[in-house]
């Protein structure tokens, strides 16, 4: 952990906020779970989707905008109707990622990768792919008060 006042930029969406650091890169908590593959309970806290039109980061960018408008927008205004049905269009590209790779659990990915030889892996080292990773409710539930003062503060930033 980073102190919780820091300003570090992330290292996946490049905003400010980052306050968790995985493999010594800075991340933010919306990022987090895309770099925490190898956690006991990563599927608990996120799901693979297939979305080839985003990276990684700019996945991350949409969901901090999703998630400060559920903060700041009351139920049944559009602002609010509007993310809920971004979150749920990014959830249900869980179906692609069946039909792509076979599941949607990190784990299972990352131990189906885990048993490939190292010319495969070196192979794919530059290959673009459809693979993201979204964080699920479970892991804003967990962190909701550290998300809010994130994503609070993010709104406020210059």
């Amino acid at each position: 952990m980073l102190p919780p006042n820091t300003q570090t930029a992330c290292a996946c969406c490049g905003l400010s906020g980052a306050t968790l650091t995985i493999n010594d890169s800075a991340l933010c908590l919306v990022c987090a779970p895309a770099y925490a593959a190898d956690e006991e309970q990563i599927d608990r806290h996120a799901a693979i989707i297939w979305l080839p039109q985003l990276d990684q980061g700019s996945l991350s960018r949409l969901l901090s905008a999703a998630w400060t408008a559920l903060l700041v927008r009351r139920s049944g205004q559009p602002a609010h109707n509007h993310a809920l049905t971004i979150l749920d269009d990014l959830s249900a590209k869980r179906e692609t990622a069946i039909e792509k790779v076979g599941t949607y659990y990190p784990s299972r990915l990352r131990l189906a990768a885990s048993s490939l030889a190292p010319h495969h892996i070196f192979k794919r080292h530059h290959a673009v792919s459809g693979l993201r990773i979204l964080p699920v409710a479970a892991w804003r539930e967990q962190h909701s008060e550290a998300l809010r003062t994130l994503l609070i503060n993010r709104n406020h930033s210059p």
